[in-house]
């Protein structure tokens, strides 16, 4: 009974902290707005989380470790791929896996639109870094396994593919900022994607 006392309650500080946080962001987010609208006290808020820091936590942090670990799993398994077989799947792979990124941020779209719109200040960009890591490791592999084929392929900096990886995670972003209905992201992410691998295939002369 007790158990279910605090679960209960914890649940209603969550449901209160992420009406807060949507509606006045961390920054401005108020622990004694969120015991108010829980019915419950400050007190018993630091009975259940640390702060505001781990109520925004326990509304964000599954949905984005998951996201970030499927998506490593993604580009591990393309990296699996013989050089031959990754020129061959490129186009493909960005038709599976776009579409699950974005019903995946949108079945969990309250979380999202807390981590990229409404965190503490760098929030969205910790989380981006993390995505753009894996993106950039993936796209040196990639030319990595081009060289292999024996095409020639022009030197490119860091700088350059670190712009290109973030700028289709700043998209995203878009779509979840504006409210952008799942059916339209889905197919503007899609096309987003398709033209990002079509020039990666021009720079690769693929």
């Amino acid at each position: 009974m007790i158990g279910n006392t605090i679960k209960n309650t914890a649940d209603a500080i969550l449901k209160a902290g992420k009406n807060e946080f949507l509606t006045y962001g961390y920054e401005k987010a108020s622990l004694r707005r969120i015991a108010a609208a829980a019915s419950v006290t400050t007190g018993a808020i630091y009975g259940c989380f640390s702060g505001k820091e781990a109520i925004f936590e326990a509304l964000t942090g599954e949905a984005a470790r998951e996201l970030v670990d499927r998506y490593i799993e993604v580009h591990e398994d393309f990296a699996s791929l013989t050089p031959e077989e990754q020129v061959r799947e490129l186009t493909t792979v960005t038709d599976e896996y776009v579409p699950w990124l974005i019903n995946y941020v949108y079945d969990h779209f309250d979380a999202f639109k807390l981590l990229l719109c409404c965190g503490a200040p760098g929030s969205d960009e910790v989380f981006f870094a993390r995505l753009a890591k894996v993106e950039e490791q993936s796209c040196r592999d990639f030319v990595a396994a081009v060289k292999e084929l024996g095409r020639e392929v022009p030197e490119l900096d860091d700088t350059l593919i670190h712009i290109v990886c973030r700028s289709f995670f700043q998209q995203l972003q878009e779509f979840v900022s504006h409210d952008v209905p799942r059916e339209r992201a889905l197919s503007c992410a899609v096309i987003l994607g398709r033209f990002q691998h079509a020039g990666w295939a021009g720079i690769l002369n693929l």
